[in-house]
Formats: structure tokens, sequence, C-alpha cells
């Protein structure tokens, strides 16, 4: 009987190779299983921010309006800080750039409030929302010193509406003042209402005015005739007091409450007043000691 005959080797051979598929198919799926559990593990600990970007490109000293930025969220990193990227599109909506920023590009903390040179001013002439227009009020900022006695005790802060009292030496002629009606003296009048403090630095006041302000304040601090002191007003009361009707000098106090007016004394065109003799001595004190006899 005559049996079939079958080489090893060749199955052999394929058991090798079944081996071979079968150790590359479970590596293949071991580094795919490896590496999504490290991309969801990354993904896991990966923290996002929303930052300000620009929408379009925003031209440098023109007022950003709220379709140029748009709001991003990106990988947080060192790049994107508190300290320097910009969370919120109305902190930059009325802002002028001083740069151009490209579409795309993440808006910073260093491109705000910022000078021509690029220093940082730490204030806003223009309140968030306000834009410049061809008929839009000429707003500026200006310095005044106001010491503390004269600014509710140095309590003003930045922030605040204030309205502004100006004191200033009215200087009367002499032909004037021989008339017997006027005199030279301080007169004091309420003369900005609702004005608002942008910044503080000890007696020093930056205040948003109009340009027409602003020469008027800069030409009484230059005259050196004018000293400017701050009330302090409610934060709801924005109205704005007539003040045709106000205004005061000394001689409109002292009619008002009934002052007494001084008097020369003595009088300087006549003869010194001597006291009338008194109608009864005073009695002498007397000068006996303890113990002394009272008969002369």
């Amino acid at each position: 009987m005559e049996m079939e005959y079958r080489d090893p080797s060749k199955r052999g051979r394929w058991i090798v190779i079944a081996g071979v598929v079968l150790a590359l198919a479970a590596g293949g799926a071991a580094f795919y299983l490896i590496n999504q559990a490290q991309q969801q593990a990354g993904q896991g600990q990966l923290q996002k921010v929303n930052v300000v970007v620009a929408a379009r490109p925003i031209a440098a000293r023109q007022p950003v309006v709220a379709d140029d930025v748009a709001v991003r969220e990106v990988p947080a990193d060192d790049t994107n800080t508190d300290a320097i990227a910009v969370r919120d599109p109305n902190a930059v909506i009325g802002q002028v750039l001083p740069i151009t920023v490209f579409q795309g590009q993440m808006i910073t903390t260093s491109m705000l409030n910022t000078t021509a040179g690029g220093g940082t001013t730490g204030f806003s002439i223009l309140n968030p929302g306000e834009t410049i227009g061809p008929d839009s009020v000429a707003w500026r900022a200006v310095a005044i010193t106001v010491p503390d006695d004269r600014a509710v005790g140095g309590l003003i802060t930045a922030g605040m509406t204030v309205d502004v009292l100006l004191s200033a030496q009215i200087n009367v002629p002499q032909d004037l003042m021989a008339a017997g009606k006027y005199y030279t003296d301080k007169a004091t009048k309420i003369t900005y209402q609702n004005m608002l403090v942008l910044a503080k630095t000890g007696s020093g006041y930056v205040v948003k005015v109009t340009l027409a302000q602003a020469e008027e304040i800069t030409h009484l601090v230059a005259t050196g005739n004018a000293q400017f002191s701050m009330i302090m007003r409610p934060p709801t009361d924005v109205r704005f007091a007539d003040a045709s009707k106000l205004g005061e000098t000394t001689n409109l106090i002292i009619q008002r409450y009934g002052l007494p007016i001084p008097q020369n004394y003595p009088p300087g065109n006549g003869p010194i007043p001597t006291a009338a003799p008194t109608a009864t001595p005073s009695t002498p004190a007397s000068s006996a000691g303890p113990g002394a006899s009272s008969k002369p």
C-alpha cells in the first residue's frame, strides 16, 4: 500500500508566515491604540482660552468698530496670558490702534490706550463704543492741579465725574474804584460741570474736555491768576445747573448772610478816642496777710 508523501518543510513555512502576519497585525493594533490614548490624554489636559483677533485688517489710527474684531479660542500658552491678550471685544471697540493689525492677528493689551510713541497712558479719552465722526465732539485730555483741600480731601479718583469751580482775581480799573461801587477782589464761579476724571497722580488730575475748554484751562493756568477746585457729584446725577445765576464774591456773601462789616478802630482820620472814666472805681484787692489786724 502506497502512502502519500507530504513535505513537512512547506507546512512549517506557512506556519511561520502566518505567525509573522499575526505579529505585524498585533503590533499595528497596539501602536494605534497607544497613539489614540496619547492623543486623548493630550486633548484632555490642553487648556484653551478666548482671545480677541482682527476679523479683517484694521488700519492704524482708525477707530475700531464691532465688525473689525472677533473672539477665537486658542490653546493657552505664554503668548496669550491675561496680561498680554485681550479677552473682551468691548475693550477694543472705539479704540484707535497705533499700528495696522492684519486679519487673524491677536490684539494685545500693549496696542490699547497708547500714545504715538508707544507709551501706555493707562486711560482712554473716548468711552467704550464711542467713535469719531465728522460732526463728533473734539474730545481732549488736559491736566489741572488741585490741592487735596480743594478736591474733597483728595478723595476724588479716576472714573468719577466732578464739577470744577474757578476762582480768579478780578482787577477793577482805578476810575471805577474811585466811583465807590466796585473794588478789586477774587470771584468764584462754577465753570465746568459733569466733567470726567480720566486719571489722577497726586494733586494732578487729567480730565476729559472739549477743545475749547482745553484752551480756556491752559490759558488760565498760564496766567497764574486762577485756582481750580473740584466738588464731587453723585454718579447718577447728570443734570446741568443753570450757572447764569451762580457766582460768588465776598460782598455778595456779606449781603446774603448779614455778616457784620468790620470798622476801623481807632479811626484813621480823627483823634484817638479815650475811654470815659468809670463811674465807680473798682475795689482794690486786700494786701493784708493772714492774721493781720484790720485796724490802722
